[in-house]
């Protein structure tokens, strides 16, 4: 993810193509805004951020509308260049219906149950904006105006405060169901990871996923926390593969394994000590995401053991990849160690 820097030429030129696909799309945009706006006269663009991922380039521009009833209002626009727009069309649509099915499920769960204060505190709503225009041409969407909102890595909260609605957020995309994980869908990770793995491990957890009932409807597919958008009454999550009848804790290894990833390649210059990390990650953020997930719905019953360390450790060498040498060596190594030690698991267990 990266921030826009008016000051290249090529930042300015996507500043421009997105200030004049906005102010083209200014009524299906003021359509959503949930107050009278009148007409968007100007935008001002205040920051952009892109992340490029196998969907397409996709930008989270802050925005702020000037408008001829509301004046200026501030808010977040999501557009996206996709490789295929049909493709990323279906998804954000099925994400929408997804998370609103979600969002009636929840008002029933908590009928039912004494929420604790801490996930009381959080948004109640969880969504994901509508599609208001595809543009064929090139080849975009553009996503509903979200008043107000910011990306959770980007957003004031305390780091600390980001894994707990991130865990929160997993949660409520993922729902109370309990079913079984296709394993048989993750036939192509077991074979990229036995270049890496001893096969007894493989053997290991493919026989606790066989056992669990993690399976969920929707895994997000790509959940880093530039793609959970917060506001003070709201989350929305955008920018989903939805991928279906995987293991929840999938989503959960992807987010910490993206976090993983920029901080090995932050400190690679001074050292990465692989037990101290390993340790850090286990003992800090692991603890922070999942209290917040099992406290917004119970999985006690779910598993026999958690697979958060064979999924950690199956994205950080999946990532490995995308890396140059030194960073690529560290992530592997990382990751080895999480699935045979399984540190997130024993420390579970004490």
């Amino acid at each position: 993810m990266s921030n826009f820097e008016e000051s290249t030429e090529k930042q300015q030129k996507i500043h421009d193509r997105v200030r004049t696909i906005i102010l083209q799309s200014s009524e299906k945009i003021t359509a959503n805004v949930r107050v009278v706006t009148g007409l968007i006269s100007d935008t001002r663009l205040k920051q952009i951020r892109c992340f490029t991922g196998a969907g397409g380039r996709t930008y989270v521009i802050e925005a702020a509308l000037s408008t001829s009833l509301a004046g200026e209002i501030d808010g977040g626009i999501v557009l996206k260049f996709a490789n295929d727009l049909d493709a990323e069309v279906d998804n954000a649509e099925r994400l929408a219906r997804h998370l609103a099915i979600r969002q009636r499920d929840w008002e029933q769960w908590k009928e039912n149950h004494d929420l604790p204060i801490r996930i009381r505190r959080y948004p109640d709503h969880v969504f994901s904006p509508q599609v208001i225009q595809v543009i064929p041409e090139v080849k975009a969407l553009i996503l509903e105006f979200l008043s107000g909102f910011n990306p959770l890595l980007q957003h004031t909260l305390e780091p600390n405060d980001r894994w707990g609605y991130a865990g929160y957020a997993l949660a409520r995309l993922h729902g109370s169901e309990q079913s079984q994980t296709s394993v048989q869908l993750y036939s192509p990770l077991f074979k990229l990871l036995r270049q890496y793995i001893d096969e007894r491990y493989i053997d290991y957890w493919i026989a606790v996923l066989e056992q669990s009932k993690g399976g969920v409807e929707f895994i997000h597919g790509d959940s880093h926390m530039s793609n959970i958008l917060v506001s003070p009454s709201s989350i929305a999550w955008i920018d989903s593969i939805m991928l279906p009848k995987l293991d929840r804790m999938d989503d959960i290894g992807y987010i910490l394994s993206h976090v993983v990833q920029e901080e090995v390649a932050k400190n690679i210059s001074i050292g990465i000590d692989i037990k101290t990390l390993s340790s850090s990650i286990t003992r800090s953020w692991v603890p922070l995401i999942l209290t917040a997930y099992k406290q917004t719905y119970d999985i006690s019953q779910i598993y026999s053991r958690l697979p958060i360390d064979f999924f950690l450790g199956s994205h950080l060498i999946i990532r490995a990849g995308l890396w140059e040498k030194h960073i690529a060596e560290v992530l592997i190594k990382l990751g080895q160690l999480f699935i045979h030690e399984m540190p997130v698991s024993k420390l579970l267990e004490e």
